[in-house]
C-alpha cells in the first residue's frame, strides 16, 4: 500500500509539471531549496506559512481541474503512464527492478487510471467459457496441473502481478520465448489486474490432451494444458500464438505494426486492378496438404485459376527477405489459406488483405478462427478436390465481383477491428482471469523458477529478438477496462451457430457441384469422338499384333489382316457387309478355340494326381496393350469349392499373436453389426468404395490419394483374390489413403452414441476408431523405388549375412526425410558436433535428388551396416519401421503415437529398445552405451526383431491377415453387397496391362501367380481382457524399467561431473 501511495505521489508531482499551475511551476519548485540555518525564526514561520497555503491551493486547484479536466482526458485513447524498462547492466541484466510496476491494482487507482470499460468484446470471446467447459464442474486442482507437465514446455506463476517461469524443455526456434514475452506485455497493460494464477504451456505444433481419454462417465478431469490451437478431439486451452509478438527467425514483424503495413498494402492496389487469380506461397513440405496443392499451379495443360508458390525459408534467409514481405503480396484478388503441420500463424496475415480468403478445409482452430462466418468472411474450399474447387472459387468471384470484393473486405474489417493488439490483450486478459477463477489451491512460485520480466527478456536479448521486443513493447497502463466478455452460448444458440457454418458450406458445395457437372457434360460431348476412335485405332493395332504372333500363315492370317486394313469408304454396301462378316465368323472361331484349348489344358492338369495348385497358375494376358480394360470372364473361381479342400493342406499353422488385434479392431460393432448406412457414413472420407462380389472385385473412386497409395492398396487386394479365389466373402468397404487416422473415439464413446462409421486405413492411435490394413508399399513404392515387400525382404537377409552384428558401426543410425515432423526435427539435434558426441549418426534425405542420381543413397538393403537404428513416426507411423527391424540391428524405438496391424505384436526388451520421444538424444546415448557394454543381450534383440520380421511379417503372413481381417469384417456385415452404381471391376489385367514404368514393374514382381496349396493360418480367438490388460502392463512396465536405468545412468553421469 506504501508503494502504491508513493507511486500516486509521483504521478502527482508529474501531473503538476506537465498540466496543473505550470506557470508556478518555478516558484513551488523553489520554495524547499529555503535555507532554515540562513533565516531567522521569523522568516522560517512566514516561507512555511507560504509553503502551507500553496500546497493548499495546489490541492483545491487539482480537486478543481480533475473535474473540469476528466471528461477531456479519458476521451484521449492510448497509454498516458509510461513504464520504461530500464537496460543500465546491458547485456547482464538478470534481475528484476524491485517495484517495475504495481502488484496489486486498488480500486482506489480506477478515477486516476481507467475510463469506463470499453466496448463489448468480439463474438469470438465466447469460446473462452468453451474451452474451459471441462472444468467447470470439478474446478482444477494442484494435481491436475501436475499431470499436465508431462508435455509442457514451461509452467508460468503470476503472483502479486510478478510473473515466474519454470523451463522444462526448449521450444522450437523462439516460440517459447515471444509467448511468455507477450504475457509480460498484458501484466505492463494492465498492472495488479491479472489474477494469481498457475498454468502449464505447450509450444509445439500439435494439441495433446485427447478427449477420448476423459469422455466416459467414470473419467476424471483432463489436465489443462494452454497451447495455441486445438481440434474437435483435444481439450487444449486456446491461446494466442508467439507471433503477434513477432517471428524473427523468418523476419516476421510484431502485429501491431504489420496491420498497420497491411492495411497500406491494401491501399496500393483496389481489388478490381489485383490479378484475377488464387495466390498461395509458402512452404509446402509441412503438410500433405500443402504438397497436394501444388497440383493445383498453372501448366501448360491447365489452369485452375491458382499460381502457387514454393518458399525455402533457409534461401530467402540469404537473400534478405526480399520476396517474403507479406504487406506486398495484397495484389490477387484470392489468397489461400491451408494449414500446416497443424493450423497456420498465416490465416490472419491472409484475412487481412483485403482479398478473397479461399479457406482450404481446416482441421485445428486457434484463439480467434472461430469467429469466422463461411461466405461473409471467407470462401470454403474443399480438402478433397483443391483444384477444381478453387477454380470454381475464382470463376464464380470473377462473375460476381460486388458480392466477392464484399467477402473480401469483411474479413479484413474482423481483422482490422476485432484482432488488433487490444483484443488480443483483452482476450488474454479474460482467458486467464477466468482460469484463475477455477483453481482450488493458492498458487505458491515452484522451487525451479525464476522470476521473469520485461528488463530480464528485453536487456540480454539480440538482432531481431530484441528489435521486435521494443517495438511490441507495452509502453505502460491502458486507460480503459478491458471490453465487456458476454455470456457462455446457450446450448441452443451455440448448435445453430455450428449449423449455419454447415449451412454454408453444404450449399458451397452444391454450387460447385451443379458447375463440375456441366463443364463434364460440356467436355463429354467434345471428347467422346476423339476418345473412340483413339482407342479404335489402339484396339486394331493391338489386334494386328496379336494375329502375327499367334495364328500361322496357313490359319488365314492374311486374309484377317487384309480385313482389318478394310476401308469402308472404297467399298459398296455389299462388299463392306461381306468382309466383315467373314471377318466376324473368323474372329468367332479363334475365341471358340482358344476357350475349347484353355478348358481342355485346365482339365488334363488338374487331372495329374500330386500337383501342386501352384503350379496351376493364372497368368494375366495383356492381349490389347495399354487398352486393357475389361477383366476376363473367367480369369479364377468365383466360388470356392470345398471338394478343393483336399488339394490343399489341411494342417495349417497358427496365427501369429499379433492377428488376435482383428477382433479389437472390429469390436465397435460386435454387438451392432455393420449397416449400409454406417458404411455411406465412412464414404463421405474414403478415397474408394470396395466391394467383392463372387470373387470379382468392383471399386469406385471417391478422390485420387497421394502418388500410387491407392494404386497399390487395390492391387493388393486382387493379389489376395488371386492367392485364396472363390474364399474371401462378398463385403463392401470403404478406405481411406492418407496419413493420419480419421474415426475420433470420443465422438463414439458416449453410453447413448450411435456406432462409428467402419473405415480401413494404414494406421490408429489410441484415441482413433480406424479399421487398420497393412500399407501400400509391401506391394513397392514406384516413386521412391522402394521394391515389393517380398523382394526386400531377400535383399534384407542377404544383407544382414554380410556384416556381422560385431562388425557393425558401434553407433545408432538414421536416414530420412526430418522435415515431416517436429520429432524428426528435433532428432536432428542428436547428431555428432565437434562438442558432442550423443552415439547417433544422424542423415537428411532428399528424395527428389535422390531421384535425379538414381537412388544410388537410398537402397534399403545398404543400410544394415551399424549395430543400432533409429525408428521415429513421420506424419503418423512409418512405413519404414519394418525395413529398420528386419536389419538385425537393435532397433532404438522412439516413443511412437501410432500403430500399424503387426506393430501391437512387437514387445519392448525383446523386439526394440524404448526411447523417450521428450529427450532423444540423451536416451539414444545410453541405450547404445549400455547395448555396447551388453553385446551379447543387445544382439539377441537385434535378432529377435528381425526373426520377427522374416517369420512373422513374410508375404504370406500379410496376406492371411487380409483374409482373416476381410473375413471378421464381413461376417459384420447386416446387408447383402450389391455393385455401386458408379463402380468399375478391376482385375490385375486391367491394372498391370496399362501401367508402365517402375509401377508396371513392381506389380509383375508382386503378382501371385496363383492359388495358395496352404489353407491360411488359423485365427486364435479373442483375448480375454484380463490377458489383454496383462500384455499392456508388461510392456509398459519394461518401459519404465528402461526409463529407470536411463535414470541412475544419468544421475552417476551428473555427479561425476
Amino acid at each position: 500500500m506504501k508503494e502504491n501511495t508513493k507511486q500516486r505521489h509521483h504521478l502527482l508531482h508529474e501531473g503538476s509539471e506537465r498540466i496543473i499551475f505550470k506557470h508556478l511551476k518555478d516558484t513551488i519548485l523553489s520554495l524547499p531549496n529555503f535555507n532554515l540555518c540562513s533565516s531567522t525564526r521569523s522568516s522560517s514561520i512566514f516561507y512555511y506559512f507560504r509553503i502551507s497555503v500553496f500546497i493548499f491551493l495546489l490541492f483545491f486547484g487539482a480537486f478543481i481541474s480533475t473535474r473540469v479536466l476528466h471528461s477531456s482526458l479519458t476521451s484521449i485513447a492510448g497509454i498516458r503512464i509510461e513504464l520504461p524498462i530500464n537496460c543500465s547492466a546491458g547485456n547482464a541484466t538478470r534481475t528484476c527492478p524491485a517495484n517495475y510496476y504495481p502488484g496489486k491494482y486498488d480500486r482506489r487507482d480506477r478515477s486516476l487510471m481507467l475510463s469506463p470499460p470499453a466496448d463489448q468484446c468480439p463474438e469470438y470471446f465466447r469460446w473462452i467459457h468453451e474451452d474451459l467447459s471441462p472444468w467447470r464442474k470439478t474446478g482444477i486442482t494442484l494435481e491436475m496441473v501436475e499431470q499436465a507437465r508431462r508435455t509442457a514446455n514451461f509452467r508460468l506463476v503470476i503472483l502479486n502481478g510478478r510473473a515466474y517461469v519454470e523451463t522444462y524443455r526448449k521450444s522450437f526456434q523462439t516460440r517459447d520465448v515471444f509467448s511468455l514475452w507477450g504475457i509480460l506485455q498484458l501484466l505492463r497493460l494492465y498492472p495488479g489486474k491479472i489474477p494469481d494464477l498457475d498454468l502449464m504451456f505447450e509450444c509445439a505444433d500439435w494439441p495433446i490432451i485427447k478427449s477420448s481419454l476423459y469422455s466416459g462417465p467414470n473419467a476424471t478431469a483432463p489436465p489443462p494444458l494452454f497451447h495455441y490451437c486445438g481440434d474437435d478431439s483435444t481439450l487444449d486451452i486456446v491461446f494466442p500464438d508467439w507471433s503477434f509478438w513477432g517471428w524473427p527467425e523468418i523476419n516476421i514483424k510484431p502485429w501491431g505494426s504489420l496491420l498497420k503495413d497491411l492495411e497500406k498494402g491494401n491501399a496500393k492496389t483496389s481489388w478490381v486492378d489485383r490479378e484475377p487469380y488464387a495466390y498461395w506461397k509458402g512452404n509446402p513440405v509441412v503438410a500433405k496438404s500443402r504438397m497436394d496443392l501444388l497440383r493445383c499451379n498453372v501448366t501448360d495443360k491447365q489452369d485452375w485459376n491458382a499460381r502457387v508458390y514454393s518458399l525455402n525459408w533457409r534461401e530467402e534467409a540469404r537473400l534478405g527477405y526480399k520476396h517474403s514481405d507479406l504487406a506486398s503480396q495484397c495484389i490477387h484478388r484470392y489468397k489461400i489459406y491451408v494449414e500446416g503441420a497443424t493450423w497456420s500463424v498465416s490465416e490472419k496475415y491472409i484475412l487481412a488483405c483485403d482479398s478473397v480468403t479461399l479457406l482450404v478445409k481446416p482441421r485445428f482452430y486457434d484463439f480467434f478462427t472461430r469467429g469466422l462466418m463461411p461466405m461473409h468472411h471467407y470462401w470454403p474450399i474443399r480438402d478433397d478436390d483443391k483444384c477444381r474447387s478453387v477454380k470454381f472459387a475464382v470463376e464464380w468471384g470473377n462473375s460476381h465481383q460486388q458480392k466477392a470484393r464484399s467477402m473480401g473486405k469483411e474479413a479484413s474489417n474482423f481483422i482490422q477491428q476485432e484482432l488488433k493488439m487490444d483484443q488480443v490483450y483483452d482476450y488474454m486478459f479474460h482467458l486467464l482471469s477466468q482460469y484463475a477463477k477455477l483453481l482450488k489451491y493458492k498458487p505458491v512460485v515452484p522451487r525451479r523458477a525464476v522470476e521473469l520480466c520485461s528488463e530480464t527478456m528485453a536487456c540480454p536479448a539480440e538482432g531481431l529478438t530484441k528489435k521486435f521486443m521494443m517495438e511490441s513493447l507495452v509502453k505502460g497502463p491502458k486507460d480503459e477496462s478491458p471490453c465487456v466478455m458476454q455470456p457462455p452460448y446457450e446450448p441452443a444458440t451455440l448448435q445453430s451457430v455450428l449449423q449455419r457454418k454447415q449451412n454454408s458450406i453444404e450449399e458451397v458445395e452444391g454450387w460447385e457441384k451443379h458447375y463440375w457437372d456441366n463443364q463434364v457434360q460440356k467436355e463429354r460431348g467434345q471428347q467422346l469422338q476423339m476418345k473412340c476412335r483413339k482407342r479404335g485405332d489402339e484396339i486394331m493395332v493391338n489386334i494386328r499384333h496379336s494375329i502375327c504372333q499367334s495364328i500361322p500363315r496357313r490359319w488365314g492370317r492374311d486374309t484377317i489382316l487384309s480385313l482389318l486394313n478394310f476401308n469402308l469408304l472404297s467399298y459398296t454396301r455389299s462388299s463392306a457387309i461381306y468382309y466383315y462378316s467373314r471377318l466376324s465368323a473368323i474372329i468367332f472361331l479363334l475365341f471358340l478355340a482358344a476357350f475349347a484349348y484353355s478348358s481342355l489344358l485346365h482339365s488334363l492338369l488338374t487331372s495329374i494326381d500330386g500337383i501342386s495348385p501352384l503350379k496351376n497358375e493364372y497368368p494375366i494376358t495383356c492381349w490389347l496393350g495399354n487398352a486393357t480394360g475389361i477383366c476376363p470372364a473367367n480369369y479364377y473361381p468365383g466360388k470356392f469349392d470345398k471338394k478343393n479342400l483336399d488339394l490343399v493342406s489341411t494342417s495349417p499353422a497358427e496365427c501369429p499373436e499379433y492377428f488376435r488385434w482383428i477382433h479389437e479392431d472390429l469390436r465397435p460393432w460386435r454387438e451392432t453389426g455393420i449397416t449400409e448406412e454406417m458404411v455411406e457414413r465412412a464414404s463421405r472420407m474414403a478415397d474408394f468404395r470396395l466391394v467383392i462380389l463372387n470373387g470379382k472385385a468392383y471399386v469406385e473412386s471417391y478422390r485420387k490419394s497421394f502418388q500410387t497409395r491407392d494404386v497399390f492398396t487395390v492391387w493388393g487386394i486382387l493379389q489376395l483374390l488371386r492367392l485364396y479365389p472363390g474364399r474371401v466373402p462378398d463385403l463392401d468397404l470403404v478406405f481411406q489413403c492418407a496419413d493420419w487416422p480419421v474415426i475420433s473415439a470420443s465422438l463414439y464413446s458416449a453410453s447413448n452414441a450411435t456406432a462409428p462409421p467402419p473405415l480401413f486405413h494404414y494406421c490408429a492411435n489410441d484415441s482413433t476408431l480406424d479399421i487398420v490394413f497393412p500399407d501400400w508399399t509391401f506391394w513397392g513404392w514406384p516413386e521412391i523405388n522402394i521394391k515389393p515387400w517380398d523382394s526386400l525382404l531377400k535383399d534384407l537377409d542377404e544383407a544382414n549375412s554380410r556384416t556381422s552384428w560385431m562388425d557393425r558401426d558401434p553407433y545408432a543410425y538414421w536416414k530420412g526425410n526430418p522435415l515431416v515432423s517436429l520429432s524428426r526435427i528435433d532428432l536432428l539435434k542428436c547428431n555428432v558436433s565437434d562438442k558432442q558426441d550423443w552415439n547417433a549418426r544422424v542423415y537428411l534425405q532428399d528424395w527428389s535428388r535422390e531421384a535425379q542420381q538414381g537412388y544410388k543413397h537410398s537402397n534399403l538393403a545398404s543400410q544394415c551396416t551399424h549395430r543400432y537404428k533409429i525408428y521415429i513416426e513421420g506424419w503418423t507411423w512409418s512405413v519404414s519401421e519394418k525395413y529398420i527391424l528386419a536389419c538385425d540391428s537393435v532397433t532404438l524405438l522412439v516413443k511412437p503415437h501410432f500403430y500399424d496391424f503387426y506393430s501391437r505384436g512387437l514387445m519392448p526388451m525383446h523386439h526394440y529398445w524404448p526411447i523417450r520421444d521428450d529427450d532423444k538424444c540423451r536416451s539414444i546415448k545410453f541405450a547404445v552405451d549400455w547395448g555396447n557394454s551388453h553385446q551379447q543381450k543387445a544382439r539377441a534383440m537385434g535378432k529377435e526383431a528381425s526373426n520377427f520380421i522374416q517369420r512373422d511379417l513374410k508375404m504370406d503372413k500379410v496376406y492371411d491377415y487380409m483374409f482373416h481381417l476381410l473375413s471378421q469384417y464381413a461376417k459384420l456385415l447386416k446387408y447383402k453387397p450389391v455393385v455401386p452404381r458408379r463402380a468399375v471391376e478391376i482385375c490385375s489385367e486391367t491394372m498391370a496391362c496399362r501401367s508402365s514404368g517402375l509401377t508396371k514393374e513392381f506389380m509383375m514382381e508382386s503378382l501371385v501367380k496363383g492359388p495358395k496349396d496352404k489353407n491360411p493360418c488359423v485365427l486364435q480367438p479373442p483375448y480375454d481382457p484380463a490377458v489383454l490388460q496383462s500384455a499392456l502392463w508388461t510392456k509398459q512396465k519394461s518401459i519404465r524399467e528402461v526409463e529407470r536405468w536411463e535414470k541412475q545412468y544419468w544421475d552417476n553421469q551428473n555427479r561425476n561431473d
